[in-house]
This record gives structure tokens, sequence and C-alpha cells, in this order.
């Protein structure tokens, strides 16, 4: 071979490997999982094998390597021992540093890449042979070659602890990548995601839908996608923007322009005869890509369905909306998950700073961006084109300026998706934007539905929209929709229709006592033309401000359905100044939530039939209210850290109440009766020292923590709680017996006693108890535990004292993972 020649390649990848240990297992493997992408592989002929008389390839094998975009040494145990595989080794890695430039790609199957570099085991065996009946020079050449391919970096991959599927992923992936350059990050892999897809379905007419918000990268991959696969297909078509597109040339001239003449016709018959009457002897495969499609009629009109197109043929469809693709009948829909932060900090620098890397200096700002961005390639582009070159304290300044008034360019890429929704969608969104993101999906639920908002289907039609997602059951959304929310209801304010406040200059004005308004920086002005009676929420953050309320503030706000009042800073709390009182509170309120409220009771006239969710914490409340009130709405009540609460009064008309939170109420010294609240699941009195007296509670509860309270017995009655899961009666002091079978509570998984320094013995387990997994018996008074301890056999985490007798074995407790032990423990026996 002459390294000086240059020959154009006409395959794609040349194998080479040893018969011996994995020609005929793994590597047929490989060839197959490549061909499956259309990569053309040249896989040898057992018939071309060198015989071991001559020491020169075979004219076919030379010839092959010659015209191979790429070679793939697989350096197996046994390749050493194979002429055959070195000589063809020597002629891949001439043809490496000839003007082909040969791409090799050495991949260690079942070896380190030192023990080929160094040759030893069995390669040293091998060679040790070789050297017996070889000429010098050629074991030498041999030898040469393996070291060049061992210090080969790019592209080494190696199966150390790789399933052997694993290692065929990963080169087919590294091969697909140099096959199909492209400079757009992070396409690549997702690109090979869709071939795969596609290759999976039975040969007829394949397809699939491209899902995600706005910015996402869907139509970049389907035009990636596109591109390299077009050449397989007679007649491949991409529609961008396939809405205007179709509004502007009409269905018909739209045909007419991207189907092929077989499919046109067909169509046509279609309106005459039967399908079985089409004539077949001119099939012609499609490749046909809609982009951003909006409408699904519009689409399934211009297909006419897919039983008009030849097999083979493939079609994308990309949405924002997962309900059209639905509706287009998409075989496989593929949701595009965003950049990884390696490739969002990749995609940053490259627009910002023409570098693949941030320097030191531009790390920290570069983070920010890709941390607001949230894996959005279009936002990563925009921001790194806006702040473009600039030193670092520039770039930090103007992305903060950017982040405050978000550029109406960037903005409208997301809008259109918000404005395709229905009013009462729109409410759902602007809540969520304003209010919801990032809360549990249940909560969420609980005060939408409470605004008869339906919120189990508009919740998930939003989702399908691609506006927000469900994570880990919270709800939540991309930084740059909750700015196209907050934009719009900016633009609600300045016209005096706000109904949704967010913004402390919109809402201070409005709460502020009119007699100590005029000493400060907001006066009548800076109220506007907002109409209070039109305000449907508030969300004001309140850690930096200070002012007197006005007593009548909420006395007009007839509509009010949210009231969010809080710190964003734990050890600053609102200092809202309601020394003057408060008259009233809304009628309509769903939510109220107002955090270090200072007053020793809400509102007499305040009448909470529609409120859903009570959260009042660090509030100076001593009573809710002086008289009954209808809670038939109620779910939640959170008091906890109100350290001046005394009463909670009747609760009885709650009967829809799902979690009382009372940690920390330090003056609370009774707790009513509640064993009628059958929808009762979470009843936390933490802290609630002057609570003496163990409630009694519904059967259906789930949670119950009377941790640090003064209870000094347990009722029988516990032992009916069959749903009860969690158990906390840690550091309850005066505690002195526990005398519950607990065995017959199948529902409980985690009981904590830790801390009950009067508990002097912990009830024998007669029976196998399998549901039981946390105990916690530490710091207690108990000296002994019983053998029949060793039933709980479904136990995970145990915390002991180190003093305790223990005489039976851990080792009973088969699934024991961690036993957590403060002081010594005689495990002897």
């Amino acid at each position: 071979m002459s390294s000086s020649s240059k020959v154009k390649p006409i395959h794609d990848v040349f194998i080479v490997s040893s018969c011996d240990d994995t020609r005929y297992s793994f590597v047929s493997h490989l060839s197959a999982a490549l061909k499956r992408l259309n990569i053309t592989v040249i896989e040898e002929d057992d018939k071309n094998l060198l015989p071991e008389t001559k020491p020169y390839l075979p004219k076919k094998t030379r010839l092959a390597i010659e015209r191979s975009k790429i070679c793939v040494v697989i350096l197996s145990e046994n390749f050493a021992f194979s002429k055959h595989s070195l000589t063809t080794l020597v002629e891949v890695i001439e043809w490496r540093h000839g003007k082909a430039g040969t791409t090799v790609v050495p991949v260690f199957y079942g070896v380190d890449r030192s023990v080929v570099e160094q040759q030893v085991r069995k390669f040293g065996e091998a060679f040790a042979k070789h050297e017996t009946c070889e000429p010098k020079d050629r074991v030498t050449e041999w030898k040469n070659a393996l070291m060049e391919a061992a210090h080969i970096k790019e592209g080494l991959i190696s199966n150390n602890e790789s399933s052997d599927l694993k290692l065929v992923e990963d080169i087919v992936s590294y091969v697909h990548e140099r096959l199909f350059p492209t400079d757009k990050i992070g396409i690549k892999s997702r690109v090979l995601k869709i071939e795969n897809l596609l290759s999976k379905q039975p040969w007829v007419v394949r397809s699939i839908g491209i899902w995600g918000m706005a910015g996402i990268g869907k139509t970049t991959i389907a035009k990636a996608a596109f591109d390299q696969m077009k050449g397989n297909y007679k007649s491949p078509h991409f529609i961008s923007n396939f809405e205007k597109e179709f509004e502007k040339e009409g269905m018909y001239r739209l045909r007419e322009k991207h189907l092929p003449s077989n499919v046109k016709e067909k169509l046509d018959i279609n309106r005459c005869i039967t399908n079985q009457s089409q004539d077949k002897s001119h099939e012609e495969s499609v490749f046909l890509v809609l982009d951003d499609v909006r409408n699904p009629i519009n689409a399934e009109s211009f297909l006419g369905g897919f039983e008009w197109f030849d097999p083979g043929s493939v079609i994308i469809i990309t949405s924002r909306d997962k309900q059209v693709l639905v509706q287009c009948r998409m075989v496989e829909i593929y949701e595009v998950d965003g950049l990884d932060n390696v490739e969002s900090l990749k995609l940053f620098s490259r627009c910002a700073l023409g570098e693949s890397q941030p320097e030191e200096g531009h790390l920290r700002v570069s983070n920010m961006v890709v941390e607001y961005a949230n894996k959005n390639p279009k936002a990563l582009s925009y921001y790194g084109k806006e702040l473009k070159d600039k030193k670092p304290e520039e770039m930090e300044i103007a992305f903060l300026q950017l982040k405050l008034n978000p550029p109406a360019e960037i903005l409208e890429v997301f809008k259109s998706s918000y404005d395709e929704l229905s009013d009462d969608e729109k409410k759902i969104f602007l809540d969520v934007a304003c209010f919801f993101k990032g809360d549990t999906v249940d909560r969420v639920m609980q005060i939408l539905d409470g605004c008869g908002f339906f919120p189990c289907i508009g919740i998930d039609y939003l989702v399908e929209k691609s506006l927000v997602t469900i994570c880990e059951n919270r709800v939540e959304m991309h930084n740059l929709i909750q700015d196209v929310g907050k934009e719009i209801l900016n633009k609600e304010v300045l016209v005096g229709m706000g109904r949704r406040l967010c913004d402390f200059k919109s809402i201070q004005p409005i709460l502020e006592d009119e007699e100590t308004k005029a000493n400060g920086k907001y006066n009548e002005s800076n109220k506007g033309t907002l109409d209070v009676e039109d305000i449907e929420s508030i969300l004001l953050e309140a850690s930096c401000l200070s002012f007197i309320v006005d007593p009548k503030a909420f006395q007009d706000m007839c509509n009010l359905r949210l009231l969010k009042i809080y710190s964003s800073d734990p050890k600053n709390r609102p200092g809202l100044d309601l020394h003057k009182g408060l008259v009233s509170l809304p009628c309509e309120l769903r939510l109220l939530h107002w955090e270090n409220y200072s007053l020793r009771t809400l509102p007499e006239d305040f009448d909470p039939d529609n409120l859903v969710e009570l959260n009042m914490p660090y509030s100076q409340l001593e009573e809710l209210w002086e008289e009954s009130k209808n809670l038939k709405s109620l779910k939640t009540i959170s008091l906890h850290q109100s350290d001046k609460l005394v009463d909670i009064q009747d609760l009885s008309d709650a009967r829809n109440l799902e979690l009382i939170d009372l940690r920390s109420c330090t003056s609370l010294q009774s707790f009513p009766a509640i064993e009628h609240l059958y929808r009762l699941q979470v009843l936390n009195l933490c802290g609630c020292i002057g609570i003496k007296i163990f409630p009694e509670v519904p059967p259906n509860i789930k949670e119950l923590s009377l941790k640090g309270t003064s209870i000094s017995e347990i009722p029988a009655s516990i032992e009916t709680l069959t749903r009860l899961v969690k158990l906390d009666l840690g550091n309850c002091k005066k505690l002195l017996n526990f005398l519950v079978k607990i065995y017959n509570m199948e529902s409980l998984e985690w009981l904590n006693l830790s801390g009950c320094i009067a508990l002097k013995s912990f009830p024998e387990i007669p029976k196998r108890v399998e549901n039981l997994k946390y105990l916690y018996l530490s710091g207690t008074a108990i000296e002994e535990l019983h053998t029949s301890l060793s039933n709980m056999i479904g136990l995970k985490e145990l915390a002991v004292s180190r003093n305790l007798k223990t005489p039976f074995s851990l080792k009973d407790l088969k699934d024991l993972k961690v036993v957590e032990i403060d002081e010594e423990i005689d495990t002897s026996t």
C-alpha cells in the first residue's frame, strides 16, 4: 500500500477482530446495530483470512480497508494469537497515517489498555509463540501496530464493567457522530435516538412525533435527522412552519409541492374507488417532515391518512402539543429533554465567548445563565449573543437586567402557546406562574379545584402543551415560560386591569394605610387606575418591607381568591404592621397564607365558607375566631410556630380536612375532638408541650406526630388505626408505657420512641411483622428487648442505646441495613 495515495472511501465501517472469541458473537451484534442505522459495514469472510504461510493480506481485505471511512478494531483477549488480525491492524495503522486519514477506533473488549500497551498476559504469550516461528521484523511490526492502537486516545472505548449491549450502544454512538458530523451541540445523540425509534418499527409507514416546549430543539433535531436520512428516500420533503404554509398555500397546492405523484394519485383515486384497486407498480418511499404543527386537522387533511404512502415511508411531525401528535396517530412520541449541564455550558460559551468552555473569570456568570435557561437551547443561544464578548462584571449586570426585563424577542417565542389556551386554561396557567410553581400536585389541585377550574383536566392540558411539567410530584414551569406569565400580569396592571398582583410596587399602595402613605415614597398616584374589586390574587414577598396596613385594605376586594404574604428569607419575617387592626378579609378566599400575622384573631366578619387552605405560620394568633364558622371547604390548616395559640376551637364542620400542622404551638393546651374527620391524613402536634392527653383521631389517619408533647399514656384505641403509616412519639418525656400491639397495626412502617426517658419497656412481638421498617428506641430507659423482636422481619433501620441488652442476634433481621447506636451495645449473644 502507498500511504501517499488517496482513495475515496465508499464504505462506512471496517471491523477488525479475532474470529476465535468475538467475530461470531460480539462483532455480529455490533455489525447488526450499525446496519440498522443504514451504516455500511464490511465484515471479513473466513475465505479472506490470511493463510499462515503468506505475510500479506488478500487484495479484497486491503481494498476494504482503503475504502472505509472508519476502522473499528476489537482488541480482545485472543487478538494477538491471530496473525491475520495483527497483519490487518498493521494495514489499518498505515492508512491512519495516509492522506485518507482513516479514523481508527480501538475497542478494548475484556482487556485493559495497559495489557495491550505493555503486551503482557495473553498478549505476551502470543508474541512469545510468534517469535519462535516468525521473522523478527514482522513481529516487531505487529507489536508497534498494537502499541499505537493502544495509544489512540480519541474514541477510546473500554468495557471494564459494561455489558455487551451497553458497549455496542457506545460504539454505535461514537461511530455515528463521526460519520455524520454537525456543529449543533447535543444534536447527534438525539438524532440517533430518532433513528433507533424508527428502526424498531415494522417496515410499513413509520412515524414519529417530536414533542417539547418552544426553543427546546424540535425543529433542529428534525432537520438534522432529515438531512442525514433523506438520501435513502426517493421523495424527501421538509415543510417548515407547516401551519403558515398550510394557511398560505392551501391543502391542494401544498400537496402538489410536497407529495409524490403516486401518493397524489392514490388520494385522488380514493374519491372514486376502494383501496384494493390501487396500482402498486410504482411504489415510491417518502420521507416527510411537518414542522411545528399546531392544528391536527390541518395535518390529517394534508396527509389524508397513512394508507396512501408506500411501505418504508417515514413521516415526522414536530409540535409543542402532545395531543396533536396523538391525534395524528404517530406510532412513537419522542419528548425532547433539552441539553444537559455540560452541553448547555458549551453552547452558551460558544455563543458568548467563542470558545467551548468559559475561562475561570466567566465561569460563575456562565453557570448563572445555564441555570436560568434550564436546558433550553434557544434561550442559551439568545443570552449568549446578547452577552457576547463582555467582561465578567459587565456580563453579570447585563444578564440580571435581561432577567428583570425579558426582551419581547425571546418572550414571543413562548407566548404563542399561551395564546392558544382557553380562558380557564389561561387562568390556571397564570395562577401556576404567579403562585404555584414548585408546589406539590395535590396542593395545586386542591386549591384550583376550590376555585372551580377543573384542574385535573387543565393541568394535564398545560403539560401536553409543554407549558408546565410534573417532576417528582411537583408542578414545575420553565423560568422563561414563567416570565411570559409575569409579563402578561404586568401589562394588565399597567392598563388598570390587574387581576393577579405579584409586584410589591403595585401591592403596597393598595394595602398601605392612607394616613401614613403620604409620608412614604408611595402616594395616591402609585395606585393608578387599578380597580380593587377585580383583584383575584395577591402574592407579596415582604421580607424587606415595613409599612402600616390599612384596616379596610381588603374590604372591597370581593373577588380575591388567593392571598399569600411571605418571606423568602427565613431569618427576615414579613414586617407588615397591623396595629390598627383588620376589619375584614374577602369571603371568596381559597388560599389564606400570611406569615407572621400579628393580630390575636382573624377578622370577626371573615366568613371562610370557600377557604381551602389556611396557612399562617409564625403568627401571633391566640385563636382563629371567636365564634364557630362554616369550614366545609377547608382541607389544610397550618399554624406551625404560632407560639401564642391557645385554642384551635371546634373543627366539627371541617369534614374535608386532610392536614393539620400545629408544630411548636407551645401555648396550645388542648386539642378538639376530631375522630369524626374521616378524611384527615396528617396530624402534627410536634413540640406542643401543653398537650397532655393523647387526642382521639379518625381511623383513616396516615401520619401522627406527638413528638415533644407531655402525654403520659397511649390509649388502646390506637391499635385500630390500621392505615397509620408513621407514628412519632419521640421526646415524650412523660410517657411511661407503650403497651401497644403493633402487630395489629398492619400499615405502620415508621415508629419513633427515641428520647422517651421514662419508657422502660417495649412490647413483645409474638407474630411476624413485615410492615414495620424503621424503629427508633435510643435515649429511653429500656434495658432489654424481648427475643420476639426478631419477628420484625421487615426491619431496615434500628436505633438503640449502646447499653441496651439485646438477647437476640441482629443477624436474624435479614433486611436490616442500618443500626444506629448512641451508646455501647452488647452483641455477644
